[in-house]
């Protein structure tokens, strides 16, 4: 006989939890993480050719969010954290265009924080 388990979530006090000030801090580091990791995968320019090598690596930071994220049609604001890169060309290091391959640096650190996530 399988035993089946009554958990149920109560919603409400999950919802208090992480629109706590202090949830800011784990988004933070993870996003920390990421912003490390990004910073690896970024292209850095040959100084002979480029004006400004080393631009968009030096241009990653983490910024703390507080976004509205509505549940079941009610508005709940959240803390969280958001990698952005301020270079002007960073478009297009990460989607590419006519002169710029995708590299992709934001994405490439993404999967690879999923990936160590997921493996624990």
């Amino acid at each position: 006989m399988t035993y089946r388990s009554k958990y149920v979530g109560k919603y409400s006090g999950l919802g208090r939890m992480v629109s706590r000030p202090w949830m800011g801090k784990p988004c933070r580091d993870a996003a920390v993480r990421i912003m490390h990791s990004a910073e690896g995968f970024s292209p850095v320019g040959d100084p002979a050719e480029d004006r400004h090598p080393g631009l968009y690596k030096a241009s990653f930071s983490v910024e703390p969010v507080f976004r509205n994220i509505p549940f079941r049609g009610k508005p709940r604001m959240r803390h969280g954290a958001m990698v952005v890169n301020t270079a002007p060309h960073a478009k297009a290091v990460e989607y590419g265009n006519w002169n710029i391959p995708r590299y992709a640096p934001l994405t490439k650190a993404y999967m690879a924080a999923l990936a160590e996530h997921a493996n624990g």
